[in-house]
């Protein structure tokens, strides 16, 4: 049997899912497939608490689904501790999606943050768009 990937998936991907009918079934196939292994942290599931919080959310989503949602979805992830310190990217808030990438020995981190993907790898961790992660998923 093939190794699983290590993916992660960066915080706008379960907003938008928590959101969004389509992400949600994109999500739920990516989190569903047995060969993947997706990746967080404390300080992604704190990130998405805060963001789905804000007032644009709140006509589209009751924080209490918000919060079912996750909780679903971080029972099929795979929870990383964060230890290496990261200060790569232009935008602070996004580093710590590379010490997840890191630690968690992630082959691929999923994003569609411009500053994330102007890096294009950070150890052996490619960064990619959902569309170009798709289209090597489609290759297994």
């Amino acid at each position: 049997m093939p190794a699983r990937i290590k993916i992660i998936l960066d915080t706008n991907w379960y907003i938008s899912a928590a959101v969004n009918k389509k992400s949600r079934r994109k999500i739920y196939s990516l989190i569903t497939n047995k060969n993947l292994i997706i990746l967080y942290s404390k300080e992604l599931s704190t990130e998405y608490s805060n963001v789905i919080q804000r007032d644009k959310f709140k006509n589209l989503i009751s924080q209490s689904h918000a919060n079912r949602f996750m909780v679903l979805a971080l029972n099929e992830l795979k929870k990383v501790k964060i230890k290496s310190s990261i200060s790569t990217s232009r935008d602070p808030k996004d580093n710590y999606l590379l010490a997840l990438a890191i630690d968690g020995e992630a082959e691929y981190l999923i994003t569609g943050d411009i500053h994330l993907l102007e890096l294009k790898a950070i150890g052996n961790t490619t960064i990619l768009t959902l569309t170009q992660f798709d289209k090597i998923l489609s290759t297994l």
